[in-house]
């Protein structure tokens, strides 16, 4: 099962604070290795070969993965203003430290489903 984690801000009394679309996409502009993405996301299902087609709400980021040489859509902002993501498999995995860095510009954390800080 894949683990969904979050770029969210919290205020001082842990309410959660809203990031902005124009705030992410500022953010993502300033790091190398990741870019908003253009157009809808569409992928064939490999068991059936129908296309499955999701909007872009404007918010959807591309991380380049060195090892295909090739841009992925791995980051997603959400209108209640957090950013999803699936937990990488494995640690060398580079979405997880562009995530770090994307946390620390936009002044907020990474969390698991249920709130828990991600280590």
């Amino acid at each position: 099962m894949v683990e969904n984690l979050h770029i969210q801000r919290q205020d001082a009394e842990g309410n959660l604070t809203a990031i902005t679309l124009e705030e992410w996409a500022e953010a993502v502009g300033r790091i190398d290795g990741i870019r908003m993405a253009t157009g809808d996301a569409a992928a064939a299902n490999p068991l059936t070969e129908d296309v499955v087609t999701l909007p872009n709400r404007g918010g959807d980021a591309e991380v380049y993965r060195q090892d295909c040489q090739t841009w992925m859509r791995t980051m997603f902002w959400t209108p209640e203003g957090t950013i999803r993501f699936a937990a990488p498999e494995s640690k060398d995995d580079t979405i997880l430290p562009l995530a770090g860095k994307l946390a620390r510009e936009l002044d907020a954390g990474i969390y698991d489903e249920s709130g828990k800080a991600h280590a």
